[in-house]
């Protein structure tokens, strides 16, 4: 017969065990995007993030120099931020938060025009977000981080 002092290891093993299994991810499906690493310390301690990349229904569209109006975008702890243009250097300021638990970027720019992007990747390196375009296309611009 089991007693409360051999049934405690045998709980707490089976316990321990269950967690570990619920741990794992057994879906290995391509097709799904791995949750993005939010954080607003990898947004804000970067100096800026250059567009490097833009994707139209996830393929490259427009790379590196090849992006008209490349710019960038320096993320202030206070909500503020400022675009610059690439070609140029013209800065516009705006404002911005998470939103959704940190899955939603939204941007106030200049003109005062409201834009929420679906984020789908933030590390200290890169910040990805995307959109359905006015083409009805789903879009992803990819910046990197700029020391």
């Amino acid at each position: 017969m089991f007693t409360s002092r051999t049934l405690l290891p045998l709980f707490t093993l089976l316990f321990g065990l269950l967690g570990f299994l619920s741990g794992c991810n057994k879906d290995n499906d391509s097709t799904s995007d791995p949750a993005p690493e939010i954080t607003l310390t990898a947004l804000t301690t970067a100096k800026s993030w250059r567009l490097d990349e833009i994707k139209q229904n996830n393929q490259t569209s427009s790379s590196g120099t090849g992006i008209k109006d490349r710019y960038t975008f320096t993320f202030r702890a206070d909500g503020s931020y400022t675009q610059t243009l690439l070609a140029d250097n013209t800065t516009y300021p705006g404002v911005w938060m998470l939103m959704s638990n940190n899955t939603m970027l939204h941007l106030v720019d200049h003109k005062g025009d409201s834009h929420a992007y679906t984020l789908t990747g933030l590390t200290a390196q890169q910040l990805r977000y995307r959109w359905t375009n006015k083409e009805n296309k789903l879009e992803e611009f990819v910046f990197s981080a700029q020391p």
